[in-house]
């Protein structure tokens, strides 16, 4: 468990070879220890370190050694955060190296930088959320970290953080104040500190992302560490100034395309507008003509009007001379007619007479019904009460016959009955029953022990017996193996055995028990090529099966063992190499020849280990077969004699960067025949035999238990059935007893109900006796209904008598009027011939003067819309038929006149605006570009020479690194019209002869790259603006040469006066590397096994004296 940091720093190599540790002055997590050069200096004599990291410790937040360049890093303090449990760094003004082996907390250090100071978790390329970073088994992280005051600030700045787990949530302050994460941010920018720039934070996780960035990103990066604050707004705002001149002359661009457009499609439309311009004079012409309809129509309707009208006139006169001439003729029909329609009448009253008459027998008739159904229903109730009485009287003589009955039992006592005395014999009997079960509970306890015995010894039997015939199988022999070289593995195989049917198809073991070498001089060959994991997978033939097994593993059984799918048949993994062609190059053939085992455990190896691509022979092969299986492309590795070869290709390189990594064979662990250990095999017959005497014994045990057991539940049994024999006599007796107790109840009962059987029987005969006068009254209602029936039938025959005579008189009148009014039918044809005459000379005249009026409304808007002279003198004498024809004139001219588009005067209008406007927009375009570029001219004569100064001495700086590796270097600026693409261009050369190339992720190694990287981080150095720069392992992958050389610059750049504060952290370092005074090396010691308290136990100023001491004694 990390508990503390212990630094060690370095200021000078050492002068001779007598004490390489003169030179030291160790520094440890606190002021316990500590020693000067010379080791014998009395304790009070405190060393300078120690009172500097005292002064340290007192200060928290106050003002610090000047050394130090506002914004830089002079503490940190973790608590709970990642690794550590608790630890506190403090850091030097330069080079501060920070070292110790993988997994310490080296990388926790560099995390809690970049989170205490505002900046999100997507810069150190690890874990994406805040809780992550909460060490396990807690709930909170804190970071704090002090950061060098500006000179004008009284104190430093002490920026906390504290992480929650629980939600994920983060809370800063600065200086113990609560703030938020603007102000930090806020903070960060003031003092130029950018943790997300590569160029000043480069954490273990993006070392190779600074490598794929592109120089367009790399220009802006370096810019943003090195450049002071104004070139950095002048690189925004010319990128800001030219995308807008681009947009601007893309717009004008555009819009001038879009005007020749326009005018282009303006003049296609000049004919088309030609033609409706003439459309429109002849449309203008009817329009005119059409004016006139109206009065010209109106003048023709007045004149009908006044002609239907005479007509009328006439017409009438006609009419009124008729009807005078034929009036007395008329008079003698009209009176006939007067008195045949009053006839009517009196039938029509007679009728209505009969109607009621008929209405009031009906209801008669209906009361006479009702009063029959009256006396029916009393008659029916009268039967029912007779009938009720009748069962009333039986009813009251079974009464009284079982009250005589009860009574007689009344008088016969019941036999003696003691419940006490039933009571104590059932005790007893329960207590021998308790007594009884709980010999049979210890006979059971006995026989189930026994028995158990024996189901234990008889399962140790049969899995001796199991375990002896194993010891002679190959299956057994291998389970047994299993079971020593993975335990988890073989349980999940136990328990796969015995549960096949939960899965769709049949899931394999894994290779070492289901797969075996079909010749053993290739089985170490074979598994040369194979890795562990190999031999312990399990294999499904489906996705859906490996989730089910992987739950079952690691949800149920809680083990671990890898578990693969093999969806691929075998048959489509084919050899990249005809066999036949395999003996030319001297090999045997492939892995999978001499493997045997089931069809998806070989596709599983092939799809994973390629087994069918990869060749092996026994014997050795020539050298020059060996290079033509390494050229070969689809041959990735082959085994041959003791040697494996496994071949790597980089396409992106070309063809011919081809490497090979050539191991020796060892001897095989697996798939090995061994022999049966026959000491193993003795001591097992030897169990068999002590388990079958003991399952004989346990055998006899079981059964005396067994029959002793069945004996006692048999006297049990009996002792039950005495009991229930006892109850059932009690129960018995005592229901006899209670119903003769109960007889004076039940006679005092039936009594009561005879006595409500009496009163009934009376009120069924006082009912009888009401019913009976019902039926008499009712009788009689019946009588008085049918003699009121009688009266209105003679009332109804009356009325028909007197319907029949008013018709008879009706007839004889209708039959005089029908004779007069035949006499006279010409006279009234006349008539209605003159009146209909009149009725259509006064409908013509109605309509015509409609007419009229209608067109007159419409004259009234005509001539108020025009000329109302010029109007009424060009419709003075025109007819309908003439103004007609004319308006179809020139309506045969428009048809002949026809233009294709019948919008294009619109269209055009349109166009001629939009290209005013297209025209105008262009002019204030082209002004926006000149000012533009006067704009971007201004800035860049500024910014240009000043942006070459400053990549200048940055390629200067980056070629002496080169030089003084005997390499060669380049920086320089990529200028390109579009300023997007300017951009810085590195350019390297590792080894004589070869020219400079660009640094890139495919031109040059790994170790090449990281060369490169720190040499050009270097460069920045006296030119950076941020207070310090973090590179986390930028050695890994280094030669032993390359991190001397790297180093050796590192000291010397970064340990100058008045340059910026540096943090490298690496697990390792090579001996004899130089030192300065300025640089300090932190050394982490953490885990379980660290002391709590820390330094007292393990300092590094004491082993130094310890060593010493030794050293002196030799």
């Amino acid at each position: 468990m990390p508990r503390t940091a212990f630094q060690v720093a370095a200021p000078q190599e050492p002068a001779s070879n007598e004490d390489p540790f003169n030179f030291l002055r160790p520094r440890g997590g606190d002021s316990s220890y500590g020693f000067g050069e010379d080791d014998d200096a009395p304790p009070s004599a405190q060393p300078q370190p120690l009172r500097r990291r005292a002064a340290a410790n007192q200060s928290r937040g106050r003002s610090t050694n000047s050394e130090f360049q506002p914004g830089a890093i002079v503490r940190v303090k973790m608590k709970n955060f990642v690794t550590y449990e608790e630890a506190e760094f403090y850091l030097g003004p330069n080079l501060n190296m920070i070292i110790g082996p993988n997994g310490t907390g080296k990388s926790s250090l560099v995390c809690a930088i970049c989170l205490g100071l505002g900046f999100p978790p997507s810069v150190l390329g690890r874990a994406t959320t805040f809780s992550e970073f909460v060490k396990h088994g807690h709930e909170e992280a804190e970071i704090e970290i002090e950061l060098q005051r500006k000179p004008e600030d009284p104190e430093n700045y002490v920026v906390g953080l504290c992480i929650r787990a629980e939600n994920n949530s983060r809370q800063f302050s600065i200086g113990g104040r609560k703030v938020s994460h603007k102000d930090v941010q806020q903070l960060m920018h003031s003092l130029r500190i950018q943790v997300d720039n590569l160029c000043q934070f480069l954490p273990q996780d993006r070392v190779a992302e600074f490598a794929g960035l592109t120089p367009a990103e790399l220009l802006e990066k370096t810019l943003h560490a090195t450049a002071p604050e104004e070139m950095i707004d002048q690189q925004k705002q010319l990128k800001e100034l030219f995308k807008a001149q681009k947009e601007t002359r893309d717009q004008g661009e555009s819009a001038r395309t879009e005007l020749r457009k326009l005018q282009a499609r303006q003049q296609v439309l000049e004919a088309d507008v030609q033609r409706l311009r003439e459309r429109d004079q002849i449309q203008k012409k009817i329009n005119d003509l059409s004016k006139l309809m109206p009065l010209v129509k109106y003048w023709d309707a007045r004149r009908k009007y006044k002609e239907a009208n005479n007509i009328r006139k006439e017409a009438e006169r006609k009419l009124k001379r008729l009807e005078l001439s034929v009036a007395p003729a008329l008079e003698a029909v009209n009176k006939k007619q007067k008195y045949f329609l009053r006839m009517k009448e009196v039938v029509k009253h007679h009728q209505h007479r009969l109607q009621e008459a008929d209405k009031s027998a009906n209801e008669a008739l209906e009361d006479v019904e009702k009063a029959d159904t009256a006396v029916k229903n009393f008659s029916r109730q009268l039967e029912a009460e007779d009938k009720k009485m009748i069962t009333k009287k039986e009813e009251l003589r079974k009464v009284r016959q079982k009250i005589s009955q009860l009574e007689e039992k009344y008088k016969q006592p019941p036999r003696p009955f003691n419940a006490e005395d039933f009571n104590l014999r059932i005790r007893e009997k329960r207590h021998e029953l308790r007594e009884k079960d709980e010999e049979v509970a210890e006979a059971n306890d006995e026989y189930q022990k026994f028995k158990a015995s024996y189901t234990t010894a008889n399962a140790d039997l049969s899995k001796a017996k199991a375990d002896l015939q194993s010891l002679e199988s190959k299956e057994g022999q291998a389970l047994k193996q299993l079971w020593r070289l993975n335990s988890d593995v073989a349980r999940v195989w136990e328990w796969l055995k015995d549960n096949q049917k939960e899965f769709s198809q049949e899931v394999f073991g894994p290779p070492f028990l289901t797969c075996s070498v079909k010749d053993p001089r290739y089985s170490d060959l074979i598994q040369a090529v194979l890795q562990q994991d190999d031999f312990f997978c399990f294999t499904t033939q489906n996705t859906r099966d490996l989730k089910r097994l992987n739950h079952q593993i690691y949800k149920e059984l809680k083990v671990s063992a890898a578990v693969r799918a093999s969806e691929r048949p075998l048959s489509s993994y084919q050899p990249p190499i005809p066999r036949e062609q395999l003996a030319e190059m001297g090999f045997d053939g492939y892995i999978l020849d001499f493997l045997e085992g089931p069809e998806p455990v070989l596709a599983m190896l092939c799809a994973n280990r390629n087994i069918h691509a990869s060749l092996v022979s026994v014997k050795d092969i020539t050298d020059d077969q060996a290079e033509q299986a390494r050229q070969n492309p689809r041959i990735g590795q082959f085994v041959v004699g003791r040697r494996c070869y496994r071949t790597t290709r980089r396409p992106d390189l070309g063809p011919s960067a081809v490497s090979t990594r050539v191991t020796v064979v060892q001897k095989g662990r697996y798939w090995t025949d061994q022999p049966v250990d026959e000491g193993e095999k003795a001591g097992v017959q030897r169990r068999i035999n002590e388990l079958e005497q003991q399952l004989a014994e346990f055998e006899t045990q079981t059964k005396a238990a067994f029959s002793k057991l069945k004996q006692l539940r048999i006297e049990r049994g009996d002792i039950d059935k005495a009991i229930e024999e006892i109850e059932a006599k009690k129960r018995e007796l005592q229901e006899e007893t209670t119903q003769w107790q109960s007889l004076p109840t039940q006679i005092e009962n039936e009594k009561v109900n005879l006595e409500r059987v009496k009163r009934a029987l009376a009120d069924c005969r006082d009912r009888k006796e009401s019913i009976q006068r019902d039926i008499e009254q009712a009788t009689l209602n019946r009588a008085k209904a049918v003699l009121k029936h009688h009266a209105k039938l003679s009332a109804l025959r009356q009325a028909w008598h007197d319907l029949l005579e008013a018709r008879l008189i009706s007839l004889e009148a209708e039959s005089e009027f029908a004779a007069l009014d035949a006499k006279n039918a010409e006279i009234k044809k006349r008539l209605e011939e003159e009146r209909e005459t009149l009725r259509e000379a006064r409908e013509a005249a109605a309509k015509a003067k409609e007419v009229a009026s209608n067109l007159l409304e419409e004259v009234k808007r005509v001539m108020s819309e025009g000329n109302q002279e010029d109007l009424g003198r060009r419709a003075e004498g025109v007819t309908i038929e003439q103004l007609e024809n004319a308006i179809e004139a020139e309506r045969t001219k428009l048809e002949v006149i026809q233009a294709s588009n019948p919008a294009a005067l619109e269209e055009y209008q349109a166009y001629e605006q939009r290209i005013q406007n297209m025209t105008k927009t262009l002019a204030t375009q082209e002004q926006r570009l000149t000012e533009l570029t006067q704009q971007i001219k201004d800035i860049m004569s500024e910014w240009e020479p000043r942006l070459d100064e400053l990549v200048g001495r940055i390629n200067d700086a980056f070629s002496y690194n080169f030089e003084q590796i005997s390499c060669a270097g380049e920086v320089s600026v990529y200028k390109d019209e579009d300023f997007d693409k300017w951009a810085i261009d590195i350019k390297v050369r590792f080894r004589p002869g070869e020219t400079l190339q660009r640094l890139d992720q495919h031109r040059q190694s790994g170790g090449e790259r990281a060369v490169s990287t720190i040499f050009y981080l270097m460069a920045l150095q006296s030119m950076a603006q941020a207070p310090f720069r973090v590179v986390d392992e930028i050695n890994q992958g280094m030669d032993p040469r390359n991190e001397r050389m790297v180093h050796e610059r590192m000291v010397e750049v970064a340990c100058r006066e008045h340059t910026s504060q540096y943090l490298l952290i690496t697990p390792k370092l090579l001996s004899g590397l130089r030192y300065d005074e300025r640089m300090r090396v932190h050394t982490i010691v953490s885990g379980e096994h660290v002391d709590e308290r820390g330094t007292e136990l393990m300092n590094f100023g004491k082993f130094a004296d310890i060593q010493k001491r030794l050293m002196r004694r030799s």
